[in-house]
């Protein structure tokens, strides 16, 4: 099987490949031209992948990639991922998470034979602030950021897609994904770091928000559950891919100070609100575990516990 994976040099995609050439499928995958001052490049990470160069927000550079490759499976994981981030540049999150998913999924429509599927990452930041947890697929989305807007607007699009012309999406709603071993911008691993590097004092924002962690093996699992398997129930509905558990920001970053043994002091409030905050997000996950039997393996400590003992790594 031939797997074509957008953004295969990020966090999920450079994992999900990883796994994939193991299991012996045919991997391509479009990339763009990035620095690899702090990490290996992607050919070194990777050997054997057909890396096509180009940008989801170019349409011909998509569609000249997938119509030399002709996979039977698309993962469109191509996103700018950063909630803070939208908010200053919400062309740039909107342009790239909306549209370039609506010029992905096009360019398969024109040029790709018999695709078997289009799956697409999705995120629990699309339901907002909600009243009853653990939230369902079928809740209101209330999007709370530009991030959001365009993750609604690019799976309404999906859904048209499927219900217009039996497009074969299959749509995931991530949580709060960790375990990454070249970025420490997030949370997890941000918090993480610091803490490894002995910092006095480790600057965070409020820590009162309410988030569902999910390992990135796991969240691997799901997709390769996805790809491999031939129900035609799971196109054209959301599938949450989370824990069904919720841990606020304080007892996350108190869970990893006990794994880490820091004793430094915890400066909280240091950066500003984030406008239009959601407090809590924890998501039901049964759905996944009916149409995929995908239940997650890791708990919050264990899935923590991995994450930092690759980090001692890096630093020492």
């Amino acid at each position: 099987m031939k797997i074509f994976i957008t953004g295969i040099t990020g966090f999920v995609g450079n994992r999900l490949a990883s796994v994939l050439i193991e299991r012996g499928y045919e991997i391509g995958g479009l990339a763009r031209n990035i620095s690899s001052y702090d990490r290996p490049s992607i050919e070194e990470q990777l050997s054997g992948v057909n890396l096509f160069y180009g940008d989801v927000t170019d349409y011909h550079s998509i569609e000249k990639a997938l119509s030399r490759f002709q996979p039977d499976v698309i993962v469109h994981l191509a996103s700018q991922t950063s909630v803070a981030y939208s908010f200053d540049h919400p062309y740039e999150v909107i342009n790239v998470n909306f549209m370039g998913t609506v010029y992905t999924a096009e360019a398969a429509r024109a040029t790709v034979k018999g695709l078997k599927s289009f799956i697409w990452s999705g995120s629990v930041e699309e339901y907002g602030n909600q009243k009853d947890f653990p939230i369902k697929e079928d809740a209101p989305l209330r999007a709370a950021s530009p991030y959001g807007v365009a993750k609604i607007a690019a799976e309404n699009y999906l859904k048209l897609l499927h219900d217009a012309y039996n497009f074969p999406v299959v749509i995931f709603r991530n949580a709060n994904s960790y375990g990454r071993k070249y970025n420490y911008y997030f949370v997890v691993e941000h918090t993480i770091v610091q803490m490894l590097r002995r910092e006095n004092q480790i600057r965070m924002g409020d820590p009162r928000p309410i988030r569902d962690f999910v390992y990135i093996d796991d969240l691997i699992n799901g997709y390769v559950r996805a790809i491999e398997s031939d129900s035609d129930k799971i196109y054209g509905q959301p599938m949450n891919l989370g824990t069904r558990k919720g841990v606020s920001v304080e007892e996350l970053v108190n869970m990893i100070g006990e794994i880490t043994g820091y004793k430094g002091e915890i400066k909280w409030y240091y950066y500003p609100p984030r406008p239009c905050e959601i407090w809590k997000i924890i998501v039901d996950n049964s759905k996944a575990k009916e149409l995929l039997g995908w239940t997650p393996q890791y708990d919050l400590r264990s899935g923590l516990e991995k994450t930092v003992k690759w980090w001692s790594n890096v630093i020492k």
